[in-house]
Order: structure tokens, then C-alpha cells, then sequence
């Protein structure tokens, strides 16, 4: 197995900081969609701000659960940006999310490769070349618009949109306070790899 990452600069919230805000956040989630938000080093890095923790709580099951994008989709564009961002945990979390809403292994070496991987549909293509634009340039160029818009509504645009937005700044929180990975997803990352 992989070593365990290196120590966070900023900790989980240790047990007897929890106060009583951060004690209503973490009940509020547990047993919900995060199941174990006591135990998550995510949300107890997050619940060192209680209030941003819970907003941000509810629109990240959003876009996980009520997001209008095709899974596979959703998955190609979180996957890929967290490849190109060198996001680790949040790649290693994802390997696991994308097996548990039934997609194939079979797309993870394509998305460390990105579009020229004949793995992808032209469509998907489109995603990918979509989300590296929105990390690099903060906007979908015209050609990249109009072929989203071939397949999508509205809202699925607005859906992709806001997930690689907060993904994006997901990446940058998860790096910079660098969160530890658990076993199952050091064990995912090893089977799998992760960015560098």
C-alpha cells in the first residue's frame, strides 16, 4: 500500500474542539449522504467553519445527487479536472465514487490522458476539452459552447458549470490544507494511480 500522506496543515477538527455549531454540522450530515461525517476528514476539516461547512455541504449533494449532467459525464469532468489541478484525494475519493455509481475502471487511464484517447465519445470529448478550459482560461471558448449545447439544456450547461466551479474550488481547499487520504482510497490510488 501507499504511504500515508504527509500531515495536514490544518488538521481535522479533533474532538474536543468541536463546539456547538461544528456539532450540529457534523449530526446534521451523518447518516445522510456522507453517512460517517464524524469520521470524514473532509467535513472535519471543514468543521473548523461550521456555517461555510454546512452551505457548501447541501450544494455539493447537489451536484452529486440532483445534478442534471449524465453520471458518467459529471464523473469525466470532476475526474479530469482533479487529474490536470494534481487534486489527490480528491481523485483517489472519485475513483471509488465513479465505481459506486456503476461506471466501468475502464475510463481512468483515458482521463489521465484527456480527449485524444479514443476511449471517449466525440460528445465526451467536448466535456473534457470544456472543463480543461474552464481551470485554465475561466470560460468555455464559442466551439466548446456550441458543442455542449448539441446535447444539453440549459441547465445541464449551468450544472456543468457550477460542478467544475466547485470541484475547481474544492481542488485548491484540498491541497492547500492538505487532506489526508484514508486507506480504502491510498488502496484506490494505488490500483488506479493518482496525479503527482
Amino acid at each position: 500500500m501507499l504511504p500515508n500522506d504527509p500531515p495536514p496543515r490544518l488538521p481535522p477538527i479533533r474532538s474536543d474542539e468541536i463546539g456547538e455549531e461544528a456539532r450540529s454540522f457534523l449530526e446534521k450530515w451523518t447518516g445522510g449522504f456522507f453517512k460517517n461525517a464524524d469520521k470524514h476528514p473532509v467535513l472535519l476539516t471543514f468543521a473548523h467553519n461550521p456555517k461555510l461547512a454546512d452551505v457548501f455541504s447541501a450544494f455539493n449533494i447537489h451536484l452529486l445527487t440532483t445534478n442534471s449532467l449524465p453520471v458518467k459525464q459529471r464523473q469525466i469532468a470532476i475526474m479530469r479536472l482533479a487529474w490536470i489541478t494534481k487534486a489527490v484525494y480528491m481523485w483517489s475519493s472519485h475513483l471509488n465514487t465513479s465505481i459506486s455509481c456503476g461506471l466501468d475502471d475502464s475510463m481512468f487511464e483515458p482521463i489521465k490522458v484527456g480527449a485524444s484517447d479514443p476511449y471517449f465519445t466525440d460528445f465526451e470529448r467536448h466535456v473534457i476539452r470544456a472543463t480543461e478550459e474552464l481551470v485554465a482560461n475561466y470560460e468555455i471558448s464559442d466551439a466548446s459552447w456550441q458543442a455542449l449545447m448539441t446535447e444539453w439544456t440549459e441547465a445541464q450547461v449551468l450544472d456543468f458549470l457550477f460542478t467544475v466551479g466547485c470541484y475547481t474550488t474544492v481542488a485548491y481547499v484540498m491541497r492547500s490544507t492538505g487532506v489526508q487520504r484514508q486507506p480504502e482510497l491510498l488502496a484506490s490510488a494505488e490500483r488506479y494511480g493518482a496525479p503527482e
